[in-house]
């Protein structure tokens, strides 16, 4: 039985994909969706102030990408309970680990766009969280 559907958006077209059968896949299922952004810090370190405004920067950036796809998904179905939740940290142990914590029964991820080599060194964040989680994943492409 299908109680709660995670989606995780990145603002890039995949994800929106992702949000759009998530949405139709929770209403199917009258299952609360529950929209998740994840956002990295750079490693890169710049001296003074410049860090903390850069970090600012990014973390309005997640929060506006976060605000628009719950807004979507309350303009495509009002009805539908809907709750955001903004992590930072890397995307794939952060997916896992929300998905762990909130208990969901299935995971919606749009399929990240990574060339042969960088997915054979890197792997992309969709196959790291399918291989982490024991419930069902769905990559939307």
């Amino acid at each position: 039985m299908i109680q709660k559907v995670l989606v995780a958006v990145d603002g890039s077209e995949n994800s929106e994909r992702a949000l759009d059968f998530a949405i139709v896949f929770a209403e199917k299922y009258s299952a609360p969706l529950t929209v998740l952004n994840v956002t990295e810090l750079s490693p890169v370190v710049y001296p003074g102030d410049e860090m903390i405004v850069i970090a600012k920067d990014m973390h309005k950036l997640h929060e506006a990408i976060l605000t628009k796809a719950v807004a979507r998904v309350k303009d495509a179905n009002p009805r539908l309970i809907v709750s955001a939740i903004l992590r930072e940290g890397d995307p794939a142990v952060e997916i896992v680990a929300v998905s762990k914590e909130g208990e969901f029964d299935v995971v919606v991820l749009g399929h990240q766009g990574v060339g042969k080599v960088t997915g054979i060194l890197l792997g992309s964040i969709s196959e790291k969280v399918t291989r982490s989680l024991s419930c069902t994943v769905i990559i939307v492409k």
